[in-house]
């Protein structure tokens, strides 16, 4: 399983660092915005811990308004590893207001027999506001629809307000 994964993040990197190339015309003082951007981010396992963090983004733009995301997150944690899959839409009401909605898949993979509950399923709503291209604000609401809607590190209702800056 952590090969697979490891072999994956390698495969998103190595696409990451060839989808962002432009080239940029030099007589133009614009540049289009590429319509599939990717991203991701690892955090390496300190000797000292048994955590270890890792996310990735796809975003495909489908017009200047609207988007379609595919996020993954895998969280090493102390009595279970965390794999979230969120698959969200977003569109622009305004210049600067948008809305957001999705769904998302949360398995849990028990290390010490403890009998976890099965793969949860969330409904994710929110909308967010532009402040400037620098930093954005978004509020967030998880709606969990399993009987078992607490896991070991699971909400059955979250709610989250979060900015989020760019540099």
């Amino acid at each position: 399983m952590v090969r697979t994964i490891l072999l994956f993040c390698f495969v998103l990197h190595a696409i990451h660092t060839n989808a962002q190339q432009q080239d940029v015309d030099k007589d133009s003082t614009q540049t289009a915005k590429p319509k599939l951007t990717i991203s991701d981010f690892a955090q390496a396992r300190a000797p000292w811990s048994f955590e270890q963090h890792s996310n990735f983004t796809f975003k495909y733009g489908i017009n200047s308004r609207f988007s379609l995301e595919l996020q993954g997150h895998y969280d090493t944690q102390i009595l279970a590893d965390i794999f979230r899959v969120p698959i969200i839409a977003q569109g622009y009401v305004t210049k600067r207001l948008y809305l957001f909605t999705g769904v998302e898949m949360e398995m849990e993979r028990d290390k010490f027999n403890l009998n976890l509950p099965v793969p949860q399923l969330k409904l994710i709503n929110g909308m967010g506001y532009d402040v400037n291209s620098n930093f954005q604000l978004e509020f967030k609401h998880d709606l969990h629809f399993n009987k078992s809607n607490v896991g070991i590190y699971g909400n059955p209702e979250l709610f989250l307000l979060k900015g989020k800056m760019r540099f």
